[in-house]
Parts: structure tokens; sequence; C-alpha cells
């Protein structure tokens, strides 16, 4: 009976003592589950295309400060301006309707391996410095393929779910604002601190 009695104590101390633990300041209570996908076809070098050249965004942005990333769609393109980065997503919505077959004879949507609106990343607070563009879907990306890696500073969400997590591939804490869609932060709460992203 009172190996019983200090077994069930010692359980409770355990409890207790985890508990008492703070979590990091500021730190998201859920952390990376291993329920979303890390490892994409799509993992490979961030060749962009920049004013008709070729750049490695993991090496230099050199002049550009507005890129795309839309990896599923085939379009990975930086530009010195925001406004013609808007201009080429303007074009680019008119692919992503219903309009063509998969191979089974169903309409296949392009929507359905992107978001309707992208998750913007600035590098500054209230939306300034660089920026990435971020429309594909399904997949933890990592912000060092982009030279981005630890250099959020604010955030707009797109039409889907977003999640931004601490570590590379979802690691670590989850981003505690709000990352549903349309929400946006002009000055996070964690300052570059973001390494991955996820678009449900």
């Amino acid at each position: 009976m009172r190996l019983r009695n200090l077994v069930k104590l010692s359980v409770l101390a355990a409890v207790v003592f985890t508990l008492a633990v703070p979590a990091p300041a500021g730190a998201q209570t859920r952390r990376g589950d291993g329920r979303h996908p890390v490892a994409p076809a799509e993992r490979m070098p961030a060749i962009a295309l920049f004013e008709g050249r070729r750049i490695n965004l993991a090496e230099d942005w050199g002049d550009a400060t507005a890129c795309l990333v839309w990896r599923q769609g085939g379009v990975l393109e930086c530009f010195r301006t925001l406004e013609a980065l808007d201009a080429l997503e303007a074009r680019l919505r008119p692919q992503r309707e219903p309009t063509s077959l998969s191979s089974d004879g169903s309409v296949f949507a392009a929507s359905s391996y992107s978001c309707s609106s992208p998750l913007r990343l600035y590098e500054h607070n209230w939306y300034g410095g660089r920026v990435l563009s971020f429309w594909d879907r399904g997949y933890w990306q990592n912000l060092s393929w982009y030279s981005f890696d630890n250099q959020t500073s604010s955030y707009i969400v797109g039409g889907c779910y977003a999640h931004l997590a601490e570590h590379p591939d979802g690691g670590g804490w989850w981003y505690p604002g709000p990352t549903y869609p349309y929400a946006g932060e002009p000055v996070m709460g964690w300052q570059d601190v973001i390494s991955s992203i996820y678009i449900e």
C-alpha cells in the first residue's frame, strides 16, 4: 500500500514539474507534429528568373527585392519592385482556374496545390524590405532556400491557413500570432525567428 502511494506521489510530482516549466516567451503551445510533409519533389535549389538571367536565391538576391515562389506551378521569379511582382501574380491567376483535364479525364484545378492568394513574408516591420510571396500548398518550405532564414519581421496571410515555424521543416514552436486566411501582422511578436512555412 505504501509503495503504491509512493508511485502515485512520484507521478504527481513529475506532472507538476512538467507543468511548472515554462515554454519559451511568446511561444505557441503547439509544436510541429510531423503530420505535414517535409520532403517534396520541389526541394531543389531556388534558381529564380530575374531580368532575363538566373540567380540563386540561397546565395544572393542581387538587385531583386520581391520574389514569387510557385514551384508547383513552375514559377520562381524575382523583381526590383513589389509592383512588378503584383503584376505577374495578376497575370498568373487565370492559370489557376479549373480548365485543364487530369489523366483520368476529370477537371484539374491548380488551386488544389496552390492558394488563391499568397502568403507574403516581409524582411522589415510594416511590410518593408524584401518580400517573398508563396503560393505553394501542402509541404514545409524552408526559408534558408531563399536567404530568408530568421529574417521575417511582418507578414500577410493569403486565402489559406498558414503555419510559421521556428525551425526548418516545421520544427520547434509555431508562431502564436494570427495565421488564418487574410490575417497579418505589421510587427511580429517574434522578430527574425521564422525558419519555415506551411500553407494548408
